[in-house]
């Protein structure tokens, strides 16, 4: 076998050192760059998996406040026609208390008014009878050539009172 090595040759001692040599070396790489790249890349590995957990419970998040926003708007919008309608159903109230209330003035104006010309009428219907009475003692006197003295309120109503039964 030493003759195979020799023949090939390969020095044993120049082999073992380079042996002892590539063990150094692996050694101190092992421990200088492939340790600290390891662990940095492990590191980094982890840095990545909690960014992509982190992303994935953001999307999660993000689902979650969409249908919240959502849920949020349609009580909002259910919220807004339930004011509105409210609203609407107090203007409506609103409005027939005010028509109410003008009816009520209207009829109490219709009312005053009807007071109004009855009064008025009432007087013109004094003055009418004032006027008549004062025709009816001219007519009298002229008739019966009395002196007016003697003619008396009592008989001019009478007189009055014949006519209008006839009219």
């Amino acid at each position: 076998m030493q003759e195979l090595v020799h023949q090939l040759g390969i020095d044993w001692k120049l082999l073992l050192s380079q042996g002892v040599n590539f063990l150094i070396l692996l050694t101190v790489l092992t421990f200088l760059v492939y340790k600290p790249l390891s662990k940095l890349m492990e590191e980094r590995r982890k840095k990545i998996e909690f960014g992509l957990m982190g992303a994935e419970e953001a999307e999660r998040r993000l689902k979650e406040i969409d249908q919240e926003k959502a849920e949020k708007l349609a009580e909002a919008d259910r919220n807004a026609l339930k004011v509105v309608g409210e609203a609407e159903k107090r203007g409506r109230s609103r409005f027939d208390e005010i028509l109410k209330t003008a009816e009520g003035k209207a009829e109490e104006v219709m009312a005053e008014a009807a007071r109004v010309a009855e009064h008025k009428k009432q007087e013109e219907l004094n003055r009418l009878t004032e006027k008549a009475n004062a025709l009816i003692k001219e007519a009298i006197i002229k008739t019966v050539e009395l002196d007016p003295k003697h003619i008396d309120e009592k008989l001019i109503t009478q007189a009055a009172l014949i006519i209008k039964e006839k009219a």
